[in-house]
């Protein structure tokens, strides 16, 4: 009895946050794009649009997000920890680099967009960010020095035009809950925590405008030592 509550304990400890996500696929070699670094194999393929309409009620398309399908591919007994933070995408070679974003941001958005309008007051400001700084990673085995460097990111957001800093009650107006959507984009994300065995799931991430969106995505994930990187042909249509 107390072995099969060690077991246990073990398996939810493991798990950690993570929760969610869709089953992976049988090999790295079904997605469009693998590579293996430091233990982990990474894979992904950039949903096309009119799929993303069958899988989503939400219709991320015209909210302007893409999805990309994520699989990590443990090698057995070197568990991994997975934190959609450490992905960052980039469109081409010279595009700015996007973090995911997240289920709770993207309800945000979609909540504001279906508010009806307030007399005096000001629609969300939306805010996007860049970010540059030097980062000092662990020590890189192959030389014995600490890897770094400097990296870039940026971001998008929402604020509230509210001098008083308050948000409005929650409305939903004429569309879904918010709670809805974040709950329906959460059960498919790409789960988070530690891993042994094979996961996958979904990342969503800013869509790319103008002729930048028919360019190949460089996604690289920091969670391991080197970092992954692939380069994904778009899906854009």
């Amino acid at each position: 009895m107390w072995m099969r509550f060690l077991v246990a304990l073990a398996a939810t400890a493991l798990l950690g946050d993570s929760s969610g996500g869709i089953r992976p696929r049988g090999s790295s070699s079904d997605y469009s794009a693998r590579d293996t670094a430091g233990g982990v194999t990474l894979a992904a393929t950039v949903i096309p649009p009119d799929q993303v309409k069958k899988l989503f009620a939400t219709d991320l398309n015209k909210a302007g997000y893409i999805v990309v399908e994520v699989a990590i591919y443990p090698e057995s007994g070197k568990p991994v920890n997975i934190s959609s933070g450490d992905f960052l995408l980039q469109v081409g070679t010279e595009g700015a680099a996007l973090r995911p974003v997240s289920s709770r941001t993207i309800a945000s958005i979609f909540e504001r967009k279906s508010d009806p309008p307030v007399a005096g007051r000001r629609g969300p400001d939306i805010m996007t960010s860049s970010t540059i700084g030097y980062e000092s990673g662990r020590y890189d085995p192959n030389t014995g020095r600490r890897a770094s460097g400097v990296y870039t990111a940026s971001g998008v957001g929402i604020g509230d035009a509210d001098p008083r800093g308050q948000l409005p009650p929650q409305q939903t107006g004429g569309g879904r809950d918010p709670r809805a959507i974040e709950q329906e984009l959460d059960e498919k994300a790409l789960p988070e925590g530690d891993a042994r065995d094979a996961v996958a799931g979904y990342l969503y991430f800013p869509k790319p405008s103008g002729k930048a969106k028919n360019a190949p995505y460089q996604i690289t994930f920091y969670g391991t030592q080197p970092k992954v990187h692939l380069t994904v042909p778009s899906s854009a249509k």
